[in-house]
């Protein structure tokens, strides 16, 4: 089918070939999209035409490695999703014709205008294979080395005669250039993209412009098939040292910017290394660590401890054991700060005391026995609810469910990182389990308080229940019972401390019942060695034969760093007095008639 381009749309790339200008793509295909007044009368062929010339100009080329839904250069402008499910691209490349193709192939010899003529063979080549892949059974398009010699040409023209829009745009021509030459092998054109390139960072280099040195950084290290010149790459780690000298000078306020230094340090560093100039390496993270370590000292707590965090990992990296130490010291010493400035938000929640009544009456059961496996049971979220929650919650605050959490230790330094909804569903699963628990504390209060008053449930009682089971040995009684002792007493600490050992202890002998060994050989000491919690938890066993509720639960509460993480703050002396309260010792005790209900249920 023959393909018609609209007057309109003709006239107007005219112009823009007789006249040369800059070219946005989607801006262009704006405009062009504005010249077809009444769509639904065009002809079959005259919408082939608009595919071409408008729709062309839609994709987007894609960055670094990816490769995009189609493997290729070119991306699609959006996506979204049907209702039943399926995944949706505009523009899409699978539904360009054959004749859009062959147009475009045509138009990449006949255009002058160095950017119409790159696009054009960009296109041909890339949608080409796309239109090979779907469709093997039909005649297909052969790639041709002189199409894309014709692309690497138009980039560099379009770089050399200043019709970039951009300096984005120009480093995606020269980018693209250096890739189709070294794709074809074109030795002499792959030469040409290596000059146009440098030839460019001289002009930005010239204009006081910044940014043109990292750009040139990515295009040529480790680039095979392209390797500098001793001239080439001087001149490279020149422009990087002058950088980082002007980016970290905190006395020169226009230029000072830690960031940028440390990207200059940061492949000063890498070329170091590989020239055998290891002592310069040092000395480059060095001076970007001081420019941090300078601008931290004069930001608010938490915006320097989030880059001394980043700056001790460096330093580590380095070996820089000093330095590590004194960044170390200084994020532990910004974290009253931290803490204090971060603000505290409640919401109120009512509940009468009928309806408090109604929960604990239909919660307890008619003997102590069952009163204390339902609460067990019934205290803890499933992860099909807490998928719900977590889902319902990025419905309602969808950039809350995009932006990572990070959960601060007390010691200021961050313990876990949390991503998004989309990119880390198992640690948002966890950070909620966590967050439910410190809200359903006052619930567990309750129904524990109600169990005592109803039952008249005592220390003795509780002993007992808990050592008929094979889980606390005759070994475990007299810690277990102090315990016990206390947290009745209200003595909430000592409780804790005595008792998050016995519910470890307890998992271990429960994975024994199970046909598991609780021991490992310790290399270091040529012995044994107990598994911690968090390795029990881990076990096949503890994995696929274990309700999955009570170790999502006991994993939250205990061993997951995005979680509570109270057996391990405990251990590493991490946990503060004010954390060890009564709703953490009410959960302690809640995951001990938890660990001994389920590990009998049949």
């Amino acid at each position: 089918m023959p393909i018609s381009i609209l007057p309109s749309i003709a006239s107007r790339l005219a112009e823009l070939e007789a006249a040369p200008r800059p070219i946005e793509p989607h801006l262009l295909s704006v405009e062009l999209d504005r010249l077809v007044t009444d769509p639904d009368k065009l002809t079959e062929d005259e919408r082939l035409g608009c595919q071409a010339e408008i729709v062309g100009w839609r994709f987007m080329p894609m960055r670094g490695d990816d490769r995009g839904p189609w493997d290729s250069y070119f991306g699609p402008l959006g996506s979204g999703t049907t209702e039943d499910g399926k995944e949706v691209y505009f523009p899409d490349a699978r539904e360009i014709s054959r004749e859009v193709i062959e147009h475009w192939w045509n138009r990449s010899e006949q255009a002058s205008h160095p950017v119409l003529r790159a696009r054009y063979a960009d296109l041909a080549l890339e949608i080409g294979r796309v239109w090979n892949r779907h469709h093997p059974s039909q005649p297909q398009f052969t790639f041709s080395r002189e199409l894309a010699q014709r692309a690497v040409d138009a980039h560099l023209k379009a770089v050399a005669d200043d019709l970039a829009e951009s300096d984005h745009q120009a480093w995606t021509f020269l980018n693209r250039a250096l890739d189709l030459a070294l794709l074809v092998k074109d030795r002499e054109r792959v030469g040409r993209a290596k000059l146009e390139a440098f030839a460019y960072c001289r002009k930005l280099h010239g204009a006081g412009e910044s940014g043109y040195w990292w750009n040139l950084d990515n295009m040529f290290w480790d680039r095979k098939g392209a390797p500098l010149t001793e001239e080439e790459r001087s001149e490279l780690i020149g422009w990087l040292e002058e950088a980082l000298e002007g980016h970290a000078n905190i006395k020169d306020a226009q230029r000072f910017d830690p960031h940028q230094a440390q990207s200059a340090a940061d492949r000063l560093s890498r070329w170091s290394e590989k020239l055998g100039a290891p002592e310069r390496s040092i000395s480059v993270i060095k001076k970007a660590g001081a420019a941090f370590e300078e601008i931290a000292a004069k930001s608010n707590a938490l915006t320097a401890i989030a880059w001394l965090e980043d700056l001790s990992v460096r330093y580590r990296r380095a070996n820089l054991m000093g330095d590590v130490a004194r960044v170390d010291a200084t994020i532990k010493a910004r974290s009253e700060e931290a803490e204090q400035s971060m603000r505290r938000h409640e919401v109120r929640l009512e509940i009468t005391k009928q309806e408090m009544d109604e929960w604990l009456n239909n919660l307890l059961g008619e003997s102590l026995e069952l009163s204390l496996g339902r609460i067990a049971v019934h205290l803890m979220t499933s992860e099909e609810q807490l998928r719900q929650f977590v889902e319902d919650s990025a419905a309602n605050a969808p950039l809350q469910a995009h932006i990572q959490i990070n959960i601060v230790g007390s010691s200021g330094f961050t313990r876990a990182k949390i991503g998004s909804v989309k990119d880390d569903m198992p640690g948002r699963l966890m950070n909620m389990a966590a967050t439910l628990i410190g809200q359903q504390a006052p619930w567990v209060h309750m129904a524990l308080q109600r169990a005592k008053e109803k039952w008249q449930l005592d220390s003795e009682k509780l002993f007992a229940w808990l050592t008929q089971s094979p889980l606390f040995p005759v070994g475990s009684h007299s810690l277990l019972r102090v315990g016990i002792d206390s947290w009745f007493a209200e003595d909430h600490l000592k409780a804790i401390h005595l008792l998050v050992p016995q519910a470890e202890a307890a998992l271990r002998e429960w994975l024994m019942l199970m046909g598991e060994s609780p021991m490992r050989p310790d290399p270091e000491s040529g012995g044994f060695e107990a598994l911690g919690m968090g390795r029990v938890l881990h076990t096949e066993s503890f994995r696929t034969r274990v309700n999955p509720t009570l170790r999502m639960h006991l994993r939250a509460l205990y061993t997951d760093a995005k979680g509570l993480n109270v057996r391990n703050r405990i251990a590493h002396g991490l946990a503060s007095p004010e954390v060890l309260d009564r709703g953490i010792a009410n959960w302690v005790i809640h995951s001990l008639l938890a660990i001994r209900t389920y590990a009998h249920l049949k």
